[in-house]
């Protein structure tokens, strides 16, 4: 097994861990809920070095089709390339003489890993990030797949814009959460399951837009004993889905009444 399938499997095993807390059990593979998981966050993608031809991760909204790309371990490469074409000042007559001799100097850098990161695959932009595939802009996290624009993630699939969150899926704009499952703009919160517009709440299910609150179903109050009997019976509902189709519907969908 090479390194980066040995990173892959911590990852499907952090993956499995967090099923089993928020759903009870294990869903299956977590290559086979990669569309799902990426729906909503900011999309990578794959590209060949014009250096050396391997596989650089990119950001590729924002990136031409045309730009040469490199890989960040590749600088060393590059700095050696482009000091044997120097500029010559002689062919530089005006503005436009000068762009086109930049431009060809120019590559966009993808792969970019900083800080304390290890086992990071097939992402861009990460620091002091440990196990991850398919993640952009994510900052201190550890176990994280198809996240994006996150810091402090842990033991988080398919999560974007936001920080500090454990064993999450599917989690947009969270501040300070844990154990929810497809939640859209939460802060301080957990074990949710579809709310949005939520604060200082937690063990609330299909409710939105309420403070301090906890052992709600579609924002009625219910005794402990009667929300854990119905979250029981919805939960097993949703894993159902989640084996058969790898996907749910979305909090989005819900909210824009799809």
């Amino acid at each position: 097994m090479t390194k980066d399938e040995m990173a892959l499997a911590q990852i499907n095993r952090a993956w499995g861990n967090t099923c089993k807390v928020l759903l009870g059990t294990e869903a299956g593979d977590l290559l086979e809920f990669t569309d799902y998981l990426k729906r909503y966050t900011d999309p990578i993608e794959m590209r060949k070095s014009a250096l050396s031809g391997k596989d650089v991760s990119i950001s590729s909204k924002r990136i031409p089709k045309t730009a040469p790309v490199m890989s960040q371990d590749e600088l060393e490469e590059y700095t050696n390339k482009m000091s044997k074409i120097p500029f010559d000042i002689n062919k530089i007559k005006d503005i436009d003489s000068i762009m086109e001799a930049a431009r060809e100097k120019a590559y966009y850098t993808g792969n970019v890993v900083l800080g304390n990161s290890t086992n990071v695959l097939d992402s861009h932009r990460c620091v002091n990030t440990n196990y991850a595939i398919g993640c952009q802009d994510v900052y201190d996290g550890k176990y994280v797949a198809y996240t994006t624009s996150i810091r402090k993630p842990e033991y988080s699939f398919g999560c974007c814009w936001g920080g500090e969150i454990q064993f999450c899926i599917k989690i947009l704009d969270p501040y300070k959460m844990a154990r929810c499952m497809e939640c859209f703009h939460i802060n301080v919160a957990s074990d949710l399951y579809y709310c949005g517009s939520m604060e200082d709440c937690n063990n609330c299910m299909f409710s939105f837009n309420q403070r301090n609150k906890s052992y709600l179903i579609g924002n009625v109050q219910l005794s402990k004993e009667r929300y854990n009997e119905l979250r029981h019976k919805l939960v097993a509902e949703i894993v159902e889905d989640f084996k058969k189709n790898k996907k749910v519907p979305s909090i989005i969908d819900i909210i824009l009444g799809k």
